[in-house]
């Protein structure tokens, strides 16, 4: 929300449903998680199993030449309830940064957010074997850019029912991130690890089956690329600098003309 022209606060209204990028993005998540359950769940879970492990990303399916799967892996999800905050949070921020920046301007931010922070995922897995292995499904390395770009583009924005800044929500969320990778309890970093340890007792192994890797450097990249994306404003300088010009050619003009 943001206040008007009398101090009130007003909702920031959203791209409209329609023919537009947000819409069709939503869309096209939320389409292929339901063509999935319908046609590959149905035939039953090896099925199912065996195809995420063919279309989704990890670094054993790449060393086997898997490598499809990197571009794959993004249109896929694990359940219901992933495809849907997806498919809401793109749909928020493609809208909102819509304003600002031009359709295929968000299509490549997404793109690249998410296919690098699932580079450093699948880097990680390399590097840690004892990370999780699980095939990496889900758009949420290319939301999560567009999520905190849009903290950049909007940091005064406040957040409905949170009562806090985007750009501190931005912070938040890249911090929480970086904490929840780094308490991950088998990476058996000092004092980190105990903390995970707590935190897995308390919340549950599913907790560290979550990509938060994927997920600070899935926002990261969308904060340091947005501000390089945008259209190239005239500055106070140039504008005075082309006055001056201007004046210039019209003395010359006048000194021309004939008495």
């Amino acid at each position: 929300m943001q206040k008007g022209t009398h101090g009130r606060k007003r909702w920031i209204m959203l791209t409209a449903p329609g023919w537009n990028l947000p819409t069709l993005g939503a869309l096209l998540l939320l389409t292929m998680h339901v063509l999935v359950v319908s046609f590959v769940w149905t035939s039953g879970e090896e099925a199912a199993n065996t195809f995420y492990a063919e279309n989704g990303l990890s670094w054993a399916g790449l060393k086997e030449g898997n490598f499809l799967a990197y571009f794959t892996h993004l249109f896929l999800h694990g359940n219901g309830v992933h495809v849907l905050v997806n498919a809401f949070l793109f749909y928020y921020a493609a809208s909102r940064l819509g304003h600002v920046l031009r359709p295929l301007k968000v299509i490549l931010l997404f793109v690249v957010s998410g296919l690098l922070a699932a580079l450093v995922h699948v880097l990680a897995q390399a590097i840690f074997p004892e990370l999780p292995s699980a095939p990496l499904v889900g758009a949420s390395g290319g939301v999560m850019g567009l999520c905190l770009a849009f903290t950049v583009l909007y940091p005064d924005s406040r957040i409905a029912l949170l009562k806090v800044s985007a750009r501190n929500l931005g912070k938040g969320l890249l911090i929480a991130s970086a904490l929840l990778f780094l308490i991950t309890p088998g990476l058996n970093v000092p004092l980190f690890s105990i903390v995970g340890e707590w935190s897995e007792g308390l919340f549950g192994a599913e907790l560290f089956k979550i990509a938060h890797l994927l997920h600070f450097f899935g926002g990261l990249t969308g904060m340091i690329l947005v501000e390089r994306m945008l259209p190239a404003l005239v500055t106070l300088d140039e504008l005075k600098a082309e006055r001056v010009a201007r004046e210039g050619e019209m003395m010359a003009a006048q000194a021309g003309e004939p008495s």
